[in-house]
């Protein structure tokens, strides 16, 4: 990230100490720290927590890590504005750290001042740079994933086509964080389909949340080596005409919960199962995090300008999902392959199944 971008996120920040009237704000946890320094800010893919913490004081930004990441950070990840501290790997950073009422803090804890909610929100409102990165990590996660699919083979296990997935996602410098397979005989059973041994099949699933320098694309996609029946492909016509609705409703101003009750409301509306929606999350803000939390009907935070969401409607053996991107002229999808066939949903184009 360029030194202006960590310039303005710091003076964010620095705005956040003086309304609050705090003397400096911890960053502990990755998508916090991913989003301030604009960098790779885990080792682990599983850890909540960062490789190092951040402490935003009104005379700028201190980076706590120890003797392993701190070169690799200073060389890679950070922009040079930040002043480095640096311990060994077997001491604690809590001790650095500042604590008291004048502190804050994005999580709970007893010594320090909770603000993850406004630090969240801060985080959700994207600037001109991380839309740019945004948008260029959404096409190539599409094109990635599509890549994958359109090479599958009738005689794959959905543990080769994960494989096949994660080699797209690389190869364009994206880490997948989330890899989701299924194959036929799984398709219609499991939301999260974690890749297994099963064959593919004749009909099967690929999902990516995919990130880079933090940020976060996701996007699904379904193919068959068959023929698409006609009942198949008018439920899928049906899910997308949810999925329409989802994003028709995400307006700048519009609160999450109106935007997931419409969006149940037309699944009944679709003809689907009346408790469909109930077995899934059909989505929220993204990224930093695959989601941020799965919005529902009783998410009273509101939209605003730039934020970034990915719905998933899902139902009857299928999913759509695409990475959104909230503006005042209206959503703009941002998880676009020019390469996967496509069909016109009212006034989008949206992705059809692929059929080999």
């Amino acid at each position: 990230m360029s030194r202006s971008e960590v310039m303005e996120k710091l003076g964010r920040l620095q705005a956040l100490l003086k309304e609050r009237d705090l003397d400096a704000i911890i960053l502990k946890k990755g998508a916090n720290v991913a989003w301030a320094i604009g960098g790779r800010a885990h080792v682990p893919t599983t850890l909540e927590l960062a490789c190092m913490d951040l402490v935003i004081s009104h005379d700028g930004i201190e980076v706590i890590t120890n003797k392993i990441e701190a070169e690799r950070l200073i060389a890679e990840e950070l922009s040079g504005i930040e002043r480095v501290t640096v311990i060994n790997w077997f001491e604690g950073r809590d001790a650095q750290l500042p604590q008291g009422e004048r502190v804050g803090i994005d999580g709970p804890d007893p010594l320090r001042v909770n603000l993850s909610t406004e630090i969240e929100t801060l985080r959700r409102d994207l600037n001109d740079d991380e839309i740019a990165r945004l948008r260029q990590v959404s096409i190539d996660s599409a094109i990635a994933l599509g890549e994958a699919i359109r090479h599958a083979k009738k005689d794959f296990k959905e543990v080769d086509l994960a494989g096949q997935i994660a080699r797209e996602c690389w190869e364009r410098d994206l880490e997948p964080v989330v890899l989701l397979v299924a194959g036929e005989e799984r398709l219609a059973k499991f939301r999260h389909p974690l890749p297994t041994t099963a064959s593919l099949g004749a009909r099967f699933m690929g999902v990516i949340c995919a990130r880079r320098k933090g940020l976060i694309a996701s996007v699904t996609r379904i193919a068959s080596f068959t023929k698409i029946d006609p009942d198949t492909q008018n439920w899928y016509e049906r899910l997308l005409d949810v999925e329409r609705t989802f994003i028709n409703e995400s307006k700048v101003g519009a609160k999450l919960s109106d935007v997931v009750r419409a969006g149940v409301a037309e699944y009944r509306n679709q003809g689907f199962d009346s408790e469909e929606w109930t077995r899934h999350h059909q989505g929220g803000p993204t990224g930093y995090l695959p989601r941020d939390f799965p919005a529902h009907e009783k998410t009273e935070r509101e939209i605003t300008r730039h934020n970034a969401l990915a719905w998933n409607p899902s139902g009857k053996g299928l999913k759509v999902e695409d990475t959104i991107l909230t503006t005042h002229s209206g959503p703009e999808i941002l998880t676009v392959d020019p390469h996967w066939p496509t069909q016109m949903v009212f006034e989008r184009a949206r992705p059809s199944l692929l059929e080999f």
